[in-house]
C-alpha cells in the first residue's frame, strides 16, 4: 500500500524527496547487516558483507540535501552560525544520548563483569566527535559517530564556501579533487585521513547532483526514470556484492550513488513508487536512529549469548572461533542464525521507533522552533543524512 499525500504530509520531511529518505533506510538497514557478520543466510549475503560502502550514500545524499535546504539562504544572508546551530541540534543529541549507554555499560558491566577496559581517551574523542579525523574507524564508546563527526565537518565547509560564488567552487572542487586523490593513492593520515577524505568526495558528489538536478529542467518521462532507478539499483547491488577494486571501490560506489540520488530525487519511477510505501516511509523516518542504536543491540547479544548459553549448558552453541564482532560469537545454524537476525532487526527497529519519538523528533522539532523565531520557515524539512 502506498502512503498517501497526507500521510506523508504528516512526516517529519513534508514529503519532500521521500524516495531519497526511504533509500537512506535502506542504507541504514544494511548497515546493520554488515555490523552482524557473515551470520546466518541474509547478513552472510556478500551484498551485506560489502554494504559498509553504503555509508558513503548517506555523504552523498547529505551534500544533495543540504544544498537543496540551505544554499540559496546561505547566499542570501541566512546566519551561517544558525544554519549550524541547527545541524548540530539536529545530530548531537542523539549522539550523546548514545555516548551515554556506552559509558554506562563500561563500567556497570564491561570493567566490573566482562573484565574489558575500553581507552577513556576513546570515550573523549568520541563524545566531542573527533573520530573524523581518526585514521581508522572504531570506538567503542561512539561506535558509528565517525560519520556525525565527519558530517559536522562537511557542514562547517557548506557554511564557509555556500554563496562565496566562483571562490567558495572553486575551494570546494580543490578539496575533492584533493579527497579523490588521496583515495586512489590510499593515503591515510590523521586530520585528512581515509575516513574524512569520504566524506568531503561523497558530499562534493551531492552538491554537484543538485546543481545538475535544479538546472535539468524537462523530467524524463515515467519510463524513463523507471528503468534508470532500476538500472542503477542493480549496478550498486553488483558493485557491493563483487567490491572489485578493494577499498578503491568507494570510489566507483560514489559515482553510482550520485546517479542513484539523481535518478530518486525526481520521485517519478517505479522504484520511487515502491520507495513511498508506507513501510519505506517509515524506515526513511527512523533510519538515523536505526544507525546510530543498532551497535548496542548487537555488542550486547554478542557478549551476552554465549554466557547464556553457558549457563544452559549449551556450549555446543558458542562459535568455534570467539569474535567481537556482530553475532559471531555464537553459531546456531543457518536457519536459527537467520531467526536471531530477523529478531535482531525487529528489536532495533522498536528500539529506534522509541529513539526517535522520544529523542530524535524532540529535537528536531526544537530546531524547527527555533528556526521559526529566526525567520526562517522549514530549515529542517529536507532529509537528514547521515
Amino acid at each position: 500500500m502506498v502512503a498517501s499525500a497526507a500521510e506523508i504530509g504528516r512526516l517529519p520531511d513534508h514529503g519532500r524527496f521521500v524516495a531519497l529518505d526511504s533509500l537512506r533506510g535502506l542504507a541504514a538497514l544494511s548497515v546493520l547487516l554488515f555490523h552482524t557478520g557473515n551470520f546466518g543466510l541474509i547478513a552472510g549475503l556478500a551484498v551485506f558483507q560489502h554494504s559498509w560502502l553504503l555509508v558513503d550514500f548517506f555523504f552523498v545524499l547529505s551534500g544533495f540535501v543540504i544544498a537543496a535546504s540551505y544554499g540559496d539562504r546561505l547566499a542570501q544572508g541566512f546566519s551561517r552560525g544558525k544554519f549550524l546551530a541547527l545541524r548540530l541540534g539536529r545530530v548531537v543529541p542523539l549522539h550523546l544520548a548514545v555516548v551515554a549507554v556506552f559509558t554506562a555499560a563500561e563500567f556497570l558491566v564491561f570493567r566490573p563483569w566482562l573484565h574489558e577496559r575500553h581507552d577513556l581517551w576513546h570515550l573523549l574523542r568520541g563524545a566531542l566527535l573527533l573520530d573524523g579525523f581518526a585514521q581508522h574507524t572504531g570506538n567503542f564508546f561512539a561506535p558509528v559517530s565517525w560519520s556525525i563527526s565527519v558530517e559536522i565537518v562537511l557542514y562547517a565547509l557548506a557554511a564557509l564556501l555556500f554563496g562565496r560564488g566562483r571562490l567558495g567552487a572553486v575551494l570546494a572542487a580543490g578539496m575533492v579533487g584533493a579527497a579523490l586523490a588521496a583515495l586512489m593513492v590510499q593515503w591515510n593520515e590523521p586530520g585528512f585521513s581515509f575516513l574524512m577524505q569520504r566524506g568531503v568526495l561523497g558530499f562534493g558528489l551531492g552538491v554537484l547532483c543538485y546543481a545538475i538536478h535544479r538546472h535539468r529542467g524537462k523530467v524524463a518521462p515515467s519510463g524513463r526514470l523507471s528503468v534508470a532507478e532500476i538500472a542503477v539499483a542493480l549496478a550498486i547491488t553488483a558493485l557491493l556484492h563483487f567490491q572489485p577494486f578493494g577499498n578503491r571501490t568507494i570510489v566507483a560506489a560514489d559515482g553510482l550513488f550520485a546517479l542513484a540520488v539523481l535518478a530518486y530525487a525526481h520521485d517519478g519511477g517505479f522504484g520511487s513508487l515502491v520507495l513511498h510505501s508506507r513501510p519505506m516511509v517509515w524506515l526513511g523516518t527512523l533510519s538515523y536512529s536505526l544507525y546510530m542504536t543498532h551497535l548496542i543491540v548487537i555488542i550486547a547479544l554478542n557478549r551476552g549469548l554465549p554466557r547464556l548459553f553457558t549457563a544452559l549448558g549449551r556450549t555446543d552453541l558458542l562459535a568455534a572461533k570467539p569474535s567481537t564482532f556482530g553475532l559471531l560469537s555464537v553459531e546456531l545454524g543457518p536457519v536459527a542464525d537467520t531467526a536471531l537476525t530477523l529478531a535482531l532487526l525487529a528489536l532495533v527497529l522498536g528500539i529506534s521507533a522509541l529513539s526517535w519519538r522520544w529523542l530524535e523528533e524532540p529535537a528536531r522539532q526544537w530546531s524547527r522552533q527555533h528556526a521559526a523565531r529566526w525567520g526562517v520557515r522549514g530549515e529542517e524539512r529536507g532529509a537528514l543524512a547521515i
